[in-house]
């Protein structure tokens, strides 16, 4: 008789533990967009390369920018609607026909490092973003940033700042990002809305240290044409059909 009390608890148990953990699942899921993500820091560089090199990684019918140019940013997402706190460091090729307001270069991601993978495999997902697990850290030191992206143990990307003396710039925009249609051939926009506070670098220095197997490894050395630090809010649109 106590055995089978015993045998009856611990089913009781399990079958809790079952419901529990099911419950837990479904509460770390993160919803469809819109996102909004605050409290930011950023680290923004715009870099050029070797064009063939780029024409390589963008897909049929996408047209680059002429110069071979790309954007890299690099932050800390501590506060946000719709995602759990995350980072972030992603490249993105420079692409024509899908402009932003004002004449802004529309960017092609070729990899974005993202942690926890929650928030990799929901980007995945409902953008269609070349994501993988990992993590980024940001630090600044008076006029000095460094970023760092890694996977596992190892720095896939490192940028790093010092920062002009001047007062840094209050401004809003709109960017725009594009990925494939799925399922389809056709193209989509994410338009990002951003207002925050750019202060901008007199020097910077980046490098990518991605294995040669991953499309970011593939790109080459880069030039840093520009560079800055980047705090604010910014937020996701669901994709829109483009063509």
């Amino acid at each position: 008789m106590r055995t089978a009390k015993l045998l009856k608890l611990g089913l009781t148990l399990g079958a809790m533990t079952i419901v529990a953990s099911s419950a837990l699942v479904r509460a770390q899921e993160i919803p469809a967009p819109p996102y909004l993500v605050d409290k930011n820091s950023t680290v923004v560089l715009g870099v050029s390369g070797d064009e063939e090199r780029m024409k390589k990684l963008a897909p049929r019918g996408v047209r680059l920018a002429p110069g071979g140019t790309a954007i890299v940013i690099m932050y800390l997402g501590s506060d946000a609607y719709g995602l759990p706190a995350y980072t972030s460091s992603w490249l993105g090729l420079e692409v024509e026909g899908f402009d932003a307001p004002g004449g802004g270069k529309a960017r092609m991601m070729v990899r974005g490092i993202y942690g926890p993978s929650s928030v990799a495999t929901a980007l995945a997902k409902y953008f269609n973003y070349p994501t993988v697990e990992g993590s980024t850290q940001v630090e600044r030191n008076g006029q000095s940033v460094v970023a760092v992206g890694s996977v596992g143990a190892s720095a896939w990307m490192r940028a790093e700042l010092i920062l002009k003396s001047e007062p840094c710039a209050r401004g809003a925009g709109l960017d725009h990002e594009v990925t494939r249609n799925l399922p389809g051939d056709s193209m989509q926009i994410i338009k990002i809305a951003h207002i925050g506070d750019w202060c901008a670098a007199e020097s910077a220095k980046f490098e990518i240290s991605a294995p040669a197997s991953d499309p970011l490894g593939q790109l080459g050395p880069l030039k840093v044409l520009w560079a800055g630090y980047w705090t604010g809010a910014f937020g996701w649109s669901a994709p829109q059909t483009a063509r």
